[in-house]
This record gives structure tokens, sequence and C-alpha cells, in this order.
């Protein structure tokens, strides 16, 4: 296995000028740059990131904390998104990812404390934003750097974050429906917990009460499909009128749509409105009118905030990532 030194002299510098270039450091001028990489690449060399960290007592990695609802996290493809934003600014900037995860809150915890202590991880990106999350008290008590995506609960003004307006997100889609002639539209939500779900409601709520009509809510769970298929079938069954639904997300506007299809004819269906516009949605029947709110680009905003982070006391980064509605099958325009 190749070493710094044998990259060094392939290229005909000193080991600590290899090291250097490797690093892009700017002391070292591009056409000795581009010898050291040229070496790195002819022997397959790559950097020994453990012993780097050793040597500067500092991890080239980034951790991802992911939420403890594995449910979430593996059947929704709003994450992986992220994931491959963050993972593609980290790869530029030759940094790796570590994941952090937990099924139970002190698993995740505890990960958290290994990947600082033994890891020697300083910066983080949490995938979510929940109220009361001990994780936040966690990281500031260890005086780590870290960006939510998601707009976070406390500590406003100190935390960087990366986020959509989940509250205008929310009344353009309410918007839309209303402008397809629908008046009777319920919003469907797993856990108000999420600062995500709660925004888009009270978007809803903001178009909903501006036209007079009545706000209607209805919980899933997004558990096992035979318990979602009895809420789902007794809500509309007790309130008929309704034309048409909000879906926080497109997972639970998926399970709403299987349901719906099982029990109403083709005209007379309730219209379906989701977010995230997952890989799923085209797949679906009727295809699902989504909002795109470009999960990779805010994992990739994400990173690049983490990777510039350099004390916690500046004044923290707030970018918003813009939305846009994909029209599909799944809205009727009512007469």
């Amino acid at each position: 296995m190749a070493t710094i030194k044998d990259v060094a002299e392939l290229a005909g510098v000193s080991p600590s000028t290899a090291s250097r270039a490797m690093h892009n450091n700017p002391t070292i001028s591009p056409k000795t740059q581009k010898r050291v990489h040229e070496a790195m690449a002819k022997l397959n060399y790559a950097p020994d990131f453990n012993a780097q960290s050793l040597a500067n007592k500092r991890s080239n990695a980034i951790g991802v904390i992911l939420p403890v609802d594995h449910q979430d996290i593996f059947a929704n493809p709003f994450f992986m998104e992220i994931i491959r934003g963050v993972s593609e600014v980290c790869y530029e900037a030759k940094l790796m990812v570590n994941l952090a995860t937990g099924t139970s809150q002190e698993e995740l915890l505890n990960s958290i404390n290994t990947m600082v202590t033994q890891g020697m991880i300083r910066r983080f990106i949490l995938l979510y934003s929940e109220k009361n999350d001990p994780v936040i008290e966690r990281l500031i008590a260890l005086k780590v750097h870290f960006v939510i995506v998601g707009k976070p609960y406390r500590h406003v003004n100190e935390t960087p974050y990366v986020d959509n307006d989940n509250i205008l997100a929310g009344a353009d889609a309410t918007r839309f429906l209303v402008a397809h002639g629908h008046q009777e539209i319920c919003f469907v939500y797993s856990d108000l917990g999420k600062m995500v779900q709660n925004d888009r409601l009270m978007g809803y709520r903001q178009i909903i009460e501006a036209h007079g009509y009545s706000t209607r809510k209805l919980k899933i769970a997004f558990a096992k499909y035979v318990d979602d298929f009895e809420i789902i079938k007794q809500y509309v069954n007790d309130y008929p009128n309704v034309t048409a639904f909000v879906a926080v997300d497109d997972m639970l506007g998926l399970r709403l749509q299987q349901v719906l299809n099982a029990v109403h004819s083709k005209e007379d269906r309730p219209s379906v409105i989701g977010f995230n516009n997952s890989i799923f949605a085209e797949a679906s029947h009727p295809t699902l009118t989504s909002v795109e709110i470009f999960p990779r680009r805010l994992g990739a905003e994400a990173a690049r905030i983490v990777i510039d982070l350099k004390h916690a006391d500046s004044l923290a980064a707030k970018i918003i990532v813009p939305h846009r509605i994909i029209e599909r099958n799944s809205v009727q325009t009512l007469a």
C-alpha cells in the first residue's frame, strides 16, 4: 500500500509539501498540487483520515444525526435525498460522513457522545427539528457546531439552519386545491411535534380561514396498513363532504390514496396533494400531485454551512430553499 512518502517521491517533493498539496493548501503552487494529485492517482493513494484525526485532534468527518423514528427514515426517501446532498458536498471537501442513529433516544445520545469523544467529530447536521429535543441540548453541552435541516424550536437566533418556508408551502398547497374548486379540505398529519408538520398546518389554516371554510384535521400514525385503513375509512364515512386532502408528506399521501382507491369509485374519489415530490409520486395511481421541496439541495446547503462554521457565537446562517408544486393527476377540478 502506497504511503505519503511514496507520493512525495514520485511527485519530486518533500512529504510535508505533498501533505499540504493534498489538502489544497494555497501556499503550494497549482503546478505542484497537480503533480501531487497525479502521483496520488497513479499510486492509488488515499489519505488515512483516522491518522490525520489523531494527529490533528480533529475529525475529518461530519456527523449526520437521524431521528429515532426509523420508520420515517427507511420508508421515506426524503432522508436519503438529504444525505445524498450532504455527501456530495462533503466529498468535494474531502470529508467523510458518519451517521448517528439509535432505536431509542438514549441510544442516539450515546452514539453522539461516542462520535464526539472517540471520533473527535465537532460538526453535525440534524436532519429534523422536533419540540423538546434532548439532542439539541446535548450538542450545546458538548460545545460542538451543528446545523439543523428544519426550523429550530429554540435558540433560533443562535442556530444555523436550512429549511423551506413550510408555512407558505402549506398555504400554497391548500390554495392550489381551492383554485380547483375545493372547499371541504382536510389536513392529514402524523406528528405535530415535528416543526415541519406544524408549519404546514399553519399555512393550511391561513387559507382555509381566509375563505371562511371549516378547518379539518386527520392524524394517521403511518403504522400498520390495516390500522390506517380503518382510521381513514371511518373518517371519509363521517365526513362525506370532504373533497380534498393536504397530506403533510408524500408517504402519508400515498397511504391515503391506497385507502381512497379502495373505498371510492374513480368519479367520486377525493383529491390529494402531498409534499416532498418523492420517487413514488409518479408511480402511484393516480400519480400524486406534490410540493417539491428539493431535499438534496437542503442537504447540500446544510453541509456547506457546517463546513464553514468557525465560532459558536458567530451570526447564525439561515437559508430558505424555495418550493414548487408539481401537478399530476391526483387533484380533480370540481365544477
